[in-house]
């Protein structure tokens, strides 16, 4: 990775980033927010770490996360990983999306690929403003992004047909 990252995004053993990891999920499952998570670490050839799958929360609310990490050998059993593509989706189950995150891709005018995406959620269609140049300092970890999740889902529970119910994961609608 060529440009500077906040601490959070610095590279870390892998095993407290699966430490990590676990607290935060365990912490929303207690929660209750979280019902369950079909994610999946697999390491791939030459280096990486994939973390792909699914979350469910309340509200039939389904976050879809795919990342990459750099596993940097150090000759050790407990390498450090960074992070260095990530795509979060929110998008509520048989509806649309109404929040994404990703650096997949650069939109023409932002200063590098981190980008945020606001969605109406009965339309699928961008808010005003969106998609939105985050930058390293606005690229939320997972945990963080689940934490605007729920926000959302705070604030628009009301809204939501099924606001007590949690998102089925792994079904193609």
């Amino acid at each position: 990775m060529s440009q500077a990252v906040p601490p959070e995004h610095s590279p870390t053993k892998l095993s407290t980033y699966f430490n990590t990891h676990e607290n935060r999920m365990d912490g929303f499952r207690s929660s209750g927010f979280v019902e369950e998570d079909s994610l999946e670490f697999v390491f791939q050839e030459a280096g990486l770490l994939t973390i792909k799958g699914e979350i469910s929360c309340l509200g039939e609310i389904v976050i879809f996360v795919n990342k990459t990490l750099d596993v940097i050998d150090d000759g050790t059993t407990d390498s450090p990983v960074q992070t260095f593509l990530y795509a979060y989706n929110a998008f509520v189950r048989g509806q649309k999306s109404f929040l994404r995150h990703d650096n997949t891709h650069r939109y023409s005018g932002h200063a590098d690929e981190h980008h945020r995406h606001e969605l109406d959620l009965s339309t699928g269609k961008e808010l005003p403003g969106s998609p939105m140049w985050v930058g390293p300092d606005g690229w939320p970890t997972l945990g963080k992004f689940m934490e605007e999740v729920e926000r959302w889902y705070w604030t628009h529970r009301e809204e939501l047909p099924n606001p007590d119910e949690y998102g089925e994961i792994d079904v193609r609608d």
